[in-house]
């Protein structure tokens, strides 16, 4: 046991160590009910994600844009500590004592740990994607016309914005466009008006303007 422990807080273990008692602990909270499934999320407004190219691209791929991304976190996480503790408990502790060097062969191994991580990722979700569509269906574009949703991204104008929609479960985050009339604040409340297939975005009101529409 003092060994696993040893092995546990050394690096580059414990660089997925970190990860993945984070990511435990998130799946824990979560499941109780303390926070919501998106607090640990970050805001991607500044970030490309066309379907061919950047972080966008890049999911694509990978088929990660169909899975939640704690999923995709947590499993890299797992796959990435059961392969680099592996290396340190039986390669690097035991052929490698000069400092320098062991911290150059846990770079290396760290690297090739993430990569192999995300290989395994990608296909283990594989068989899983259609589930996760199917849950999105459930939630389509219509019912979720004239719902209130919470502003989440510092911004919301006719270019970019996120909100995020609780439906009972994990919630949904949304990209969301307004009008150049409206002044959104992250935490304030709006109505989803319309939807833009080719953005895939909301139109959002303010409540008080959608409540004198319905009038």
């Amino acid at each position: 046991m003092e060994l696993f422990f040893a092995i546990f807080f050394s690096f580059p273990v414990i660089i997925f160590s970190t990860l993945l008692t984070l990511c435990v602990l998130y799946w824990l909270v979560a499941a109780i009910g303390i926070l919501h499934i998106d607090c640990l999320d970050v805001d991607f407004d500044g970030i490309d994600a066309s379907p061919s190219t950047g972080l966008g691209g890049l999911l694509l791929k990978w088929g990660f844009n169909e899975v939640p991304m704690t999923l995709i976190i947590t499993l890299i996480s797992l796959f990435g500590w059961i392969f680099s503790y592996l290396c340190l408990r039986y390669i690097l502790i035991h052929f490698i004592t000069i400092s320098w060097l062991y911290y150059l062969a846990g770079i290396i191994i760290f690297t090739i740990s993430f990569i192999i991580a995300t290989y395994l990722t990608a296909k283990v979700i594989k068989p899983i994607r259609p589930f996760f569509n199917k849950m999105g269906s459930l939630n389509s574009h219509k019912t979720l016309l004239g719902q209130v949703v919470v502003i989440r991204s510092s911004v919301v104008n006719e270019q970019k914005g996120e909100a995020f929609y609780e439906d009972g479960g994990a919630g949904l985050i949304l990209q969301v466009r307004a009008d150049s009339r409206y002044l959104f604040q992250r935490g304030d409340k709006a109505v989803l008006l319309s939807y833009d297939s080719v953005s895939n975005s909301y139109e959002i009101i303010n409540e008080s303007d959608f409540m004198e529409n319905i009038k």
